[in-house]
């Protein structure tokens, strides 16, 4: 018996067979599917996945038969019926189909159930906004929930350590799609919640890159948005890119549109921070002194006024003892803003390791109680210093010449303008002078 002749094929000459053959058996058909990893290339051709329960096979659609089509702008989620021919695409040896035509049938059954979802956890109150906690000034550390070795936790690693050099940085590894991903995402932001204090981080980003639907889906279900929504730590969901959109994105603290987005609103530029820190210094120096000025033209103002401007030698001295108390003030009060400055520069060299965001507050609200406190010093020093003044114009007031004579006393001098507090000095025949409250007059002394 002769042996039969054995066919053998290159794998280009099968499946140009299998395409010419898929080709000429279903050169027309509709198939109903839910539409998936919707892309629309630079080129204009658009690619997507066509699936069910059970299935899933590609669709490319070239851009003359997508500007003709019924339906020319696809969604991820949209329930669709595909007009065109089976094929087969060789450098894969994929299946595919190559659209001719479209129509929208209905939302798919994924779609469906993400709108569902959402609707039901907006009644419960996650997305309301008064619940979502601020973000921290300038976290310490910051907590990172996503793959290892995908493309995302690379742009925010590289973008933080860009924005702000040594800023601790603590990856939690979960897988990102398909089983378990949820409760992976979920464990990793329990971890952080329920870490030692010394491992706290003070902000969460948690998110992955893009893909279509179903690789998303992770972060509909209800153990990553459980977690979100009860998470003591805040939560940037960055979720895709940004036409994606997850229940994540909703409940969380803030959305960002990608992980490289997260990366740049978690944490601002180091120089930006100095810079801020040295305008707010510049400001504080601007208004104590503008705050003593004050205070000093108030005393002025004061002294000015005061009866006691009869007396020069009295007010000369009370008014050094015055500026002595002054200059006392401001000596005490810039060595505490010296002393303060100091430390707030030492702990500017110390960002990476502490929680700026807490320290400029407590620095502020230093600030804040030291400057009214010095205030308050200031108007009790001088309202002391006013009392006093009081007391001594009253005192001076009552040793005034004038107030003796006014109570019927008169001064005498001699000729030579000197005051004569003994009669026994005056000789006989003498001129003398006497000054009343009102006047004066000339007298000669007569000895009998």
């Amino acid at each position: 018996m002769l042996p039969i002749e054995e066919k053998v094929y290159k794998v280009s000459e099968l499946t140009q067979l299998v395409k010419l053959t898929l080709e000429t058996q279903f050169s027309a058909i509709s198939v109903l599917g839910e539409a998936s990893g919707v892309v629309l290339a630079s080129s204009g051709h658009l690619y997507f996945t066509l699936k069910d329960g059970a299935g899933a096979m590609k669709v490319v659609m070239f851009r003359g038969q997508l500007q003709k089509s019924a339906l020319n702008r696809l969604e991820n989620g949209q329930q669709i019926i595909v007009q065109g021919t089976l094929s087969v695409y060789p450098l894969r040896g994929e299946m595919q189909i190559i659209a001719s035509n479209m129509r929208l049938q209905g939302i798919g059954d994924i779609f469906a159930a993400l709108e569902k979802l959402k609707k039901a956890y907006q009644e419960q109150g996650y997305f309301d906004e008064q619940r979502k906690k601020p973000l921290p000034l300038l976290p310490g550390r910051i907590g990172v929930v996503t793959s290892p070795t995908g493309a995302a936790v690379r742009d925010i690693v590289r973008i933080l350590r860009r924005r702000f050099p040594g800023i601790a940085i603590v990856i939690f590894p979960a897988k990102v799609q398909g089983e378990g991903a949820a409760a992976q995402i979920a464990s990793g932001i329990e971890y952080f919640n329920n870490a030692d204090p010394d491992k706290k981080v003070d902000v969460l980003i948690v998110g992955r890159g893009g893909g279509s639907y179903e690789d998303l889906w992770a972060f509909n279900e209800a153990p990553v948005v459980e977690a979100i929504y009860h998470s003591r730590i805040p939560v940037i969901s960055a979720v895709g890119h940004e036409i994606d959109f997850t229940i994540a994105d909703f409940v969380a603290d803030m959305r960002a549109a990608t992980p490289s987005a997260a990366a740049e609103i978690v944490v601002g530029k180091k120089d930006e921070f100095m810079s801020r820190i040295d305008f707010l210094r510049h400001n504080l120096m601007r208004h104590m002194e503008k705050l003593v000025h004050e205070k000093k033209s108030t005393l002025g103002q004061l002294l000015m006024e005061s009866s006691l401007a009869y007396f020069p030698g009295h007010l000369q001295e009370l008014d050094q003892r015055l500026d002595g108390g002054e200059f006392t003030l401001n000596r005490l009060f810039q060595q505490s803003l010296n002393r303060g400055l100091s430390r707030w520069n030492h702990a500017g060299q110390r960002f990476a390791a502490f929680d700026m965001g807490a320290m400029l507050k407590n620095r502020d609200l230093q600030i804040q109680n030291l400057g009214t406190s010095l205030a308050a010093n200031f108007s009790q020093r001088l309202q002391q210093r006013r009392e006093k003044i009081n007391v001594l114009d009253s005192k001076l007031a009552g040793m005034n010449p004038e107030s003796v004579l006014a109570k019927g006393y008169s001064i005498t001098t001699d000729q030579h303008q000197r005051l004569v507090k003994d009669s026994s000095v005056l000789a006989a025949d003498e001129k003398i002078s006497i000054r009343f409250a009102r006047g004066m007059t000339a007298a000669r002394v007569i000895k009998e």
